[in-house]
C-alpha cells in the first residue's frame, strides 16, 4: 500500500484467513495504523503478525505484542544479556532517562566504526582511499548489538534476533526466543549461486502457495 495510506481496512481484509502467519513491513505511522487495524478486524489473537526491525516500534509494541525479527538485540530495550549491550543502555538512560532505540544504537555503533577506521589510518581521513579501505576493514567483536562486519560486497555480517514482546512486571519487553549467527545478506545460500539467480521481485521467487 501507499506510504501514509490513512485506511487500512481495504488491505486487511485482503488477508487469507487460512495461513500460519502475517509479515509486515512498515515504517511511520502506518505501523500503528495497519496494527490498530488488524486487531479491529479480529486477527490480533488469531494470526501471528510477525515484522522487521523498522516495521514493529516499540510504540506498536504497546499497541499490543507481536514478534520482530532484527539485527538489534533485545537487549538494547529490555533484557540485555550482552555486556555490550547492558553498558550502552545503562549510559543511554542516564543521560536520556529512556531506552535506547533501533536509531539510537545504530547511530552510536555508526559512530565507533568510523571512529576504529580512522584511528586505522592515524587520523589521515583526508586520504580518501585509504579511509574507505579502513572502513571496509573494520571488524566490531564487542557492539551492542553482537559482533559485526563487512562482506567483500560491503554490507553487514552480523547476528539477526527473533524476538518476542512479554510482559514482565507490568512492562512489555523484548525476549530473544533465537539467534542467527553471522548472517550476511545472502543468508544461507552461497554467494555465486545467489547472485546467479534473476533479481528479486514480485514475481522472484515465485510465491507458489499465496496464489
Amino acid at each position: 500500500m501507499p506510504l501514509n495510506t490513512p485506511d487500512h481496512s481495504p488491505y486487511v481484509s485482503q488477508i487469507r484467513r487460512d495461513v500460519d502467519a502475517v509479515f509486515a513491513n512498515f515504517v511511520g505511522a502506518d505501523v500503528i495504523r495497519f496494527v490498530k487495524q488488524y486487531d479491529e478486524f479480529g486477527l490480533k489473537g488469531r494470526l501471528p503478525l510477525i515484522g522487521v526491525a523498522c516495521s514493529p516500534t516499540r510504540a506498536c509494541c504497546v499497541v499490543w505484542a507481536m514478534r520482530r525479527l532484527e539485527h538489534v538485540c533485545a537487549a538494547l530495550e529490555c533484557r540485555a544479556r550482552r555486556t555490550e549491550a547492558k553498558q550502552f543502555v545503562a549510559m543511554y538512560m542516564a543521560k536520556y532517562g529512556t531506552a535506547p532505540s533501533y536509531y539510537a544504537e545504530g547511530l552510536y555503533t555508526t559512530g565507533r566504526w568510523l571512529e576504529a577506521a580512522a584511528r586505522r589510518v592515524r587520523g589521515n581521513v583526508e586520504n580518501k582511499d585509504a579511509f574507505m579501505d579502513a572502513v571496509r576493514g573494520v571488524e566490531l567483536y564487542n557492539a551492542p548489538r553482537g559482533p559485526l562486519r563487512m562482506d567483500k560486497y560491503q554490507t553487514p555480517s552480523k547476528n539477526i534476533y527473533v524476538r518476542r514482546v512479554d510482559k514482565m512486571g507490568g512492562t512489555l519487553v523484548n525476549s530473544v526466543i533465537y539467534t542467527f549467527p553471522a548472517i550476511s545478506q545472502f543468508g544461507s545460500y552461497k554467494p555465486e549461486e545467489f547472485l546467479a539467480n534473476p533479481v528479486y521481485s514480485r514475481d522472484y521467487p515465485p510465491l507458489r502457495p499465496c496464489k
